[in-house]
């Protein structure tokens, strides 16, 4: 499990590759919500620092001269009142109140918004588009898993096999998985030598994942999957094996 540490800093990268706040900490949720309350409260408190020396300061705009119209110019139309301003949200967690658009407590550190649409409008380093439906997978996309805190990334495309892609790590297997994550320290990490199935639903266009009643488990954005359990992955999403975790991307055919 990555410490406090290790998950501000990946804040920090995410923000500085083009991620707004609340877009980073929704990538991140999956793997805050595990830690305790404690450590949670801690990391909400170093991102406001951060980003408190990364705001720069608004310069007033100059006031405008007032100009009274003759009494007889025409009445100038009422201009609709402005939009009320969103309600505050009260964490129901510690019962304190947070400003609308936080996605954490600012007390406590629990999540606030467990939304994840986000990740269907984020900006990404690639010259493929993400898909606009974040669990559409065209006949011409990719998957990529790209793992946490490397440059390693494994690109496979489903839909053109005739058989599930397993991951796993072939040490001691008489079975090769697809996605061998034998020379990644797998086996300290906790990854089965069979751990997880990808499968392609070509009815509906989704890429599933389903856990092959692995030693430690399989998780989506944090959530553990019962074995045999079938998930839909969406662009964005965590999927952690073992303690490997991954980002889901999908790269849509120009």
């Amino acid at each position: 499990m990555p410490t406090p540490q290790q998950l501000f800093n990946e804040y920090m990268d995410l923000r500085r590759n083009g991620f707004d706040a609340t877009s980073a900490l929704q990538h991140l949720r999956g793997s805050i919500e595990l830690l305790p309350a404690s450590e949670r409260a801690a990391i909400v408190k170093q991102v406001k620092v951060w980003e408190s020396h990364q705001t720069n300061p608004v310069i007033p705009s100059p006031i405008k001269p007032i100009s009274i119209a003759p009494k007889n110019a025409a009445a100038e139309p009422r201009r609709a009142a402005p939009p009320a301003a969103p309600k505050p949200i009260t964490c129901p967690n510690c019962g304190k109140t947070n400003d609308s658009k936080e996605v954490m407590c600012y007390s406590c550190g629990f999540v606030l918004q467990a939304n994840n649409s986000a990740f269907s409008t984020m900006p990404l380093n690639t010259a493929d588009s993400p898909a606009r439906d974040d669990s559409h997978f065209g006949a011409g996309a990719t998957l990529v898993l790209s793992l946490r805190g490397t440059n390693t990334a494994f690109r496979i495309q489903p839909q053109k096999q005739d058989h599930e892609t397993i991951i796993g790590r072939s040490d001691g297997s008489a079975m090769q998985p697809d996605i061998d994550l034998v020379d990644l320290g797998a086996g300290q990490l906790g990854v089965s030598r069979l751990h997880s199935a990808i499968q392609y639903n070509a009815k509906h266009h989704t890429v599933c994942v389903s856990d092959m009643n692995s030693a430690n488990g399989s998780f989506v954005n944090g959530q553990k999957l019962h074995p045999q359990e079938v998930r839909v992955l969406r662009h964005g999403d965590e999927l952690r094996i073992g303690r490997m975790v991954f980002q889901v991307l999908f790269q849509q055919k120009a």
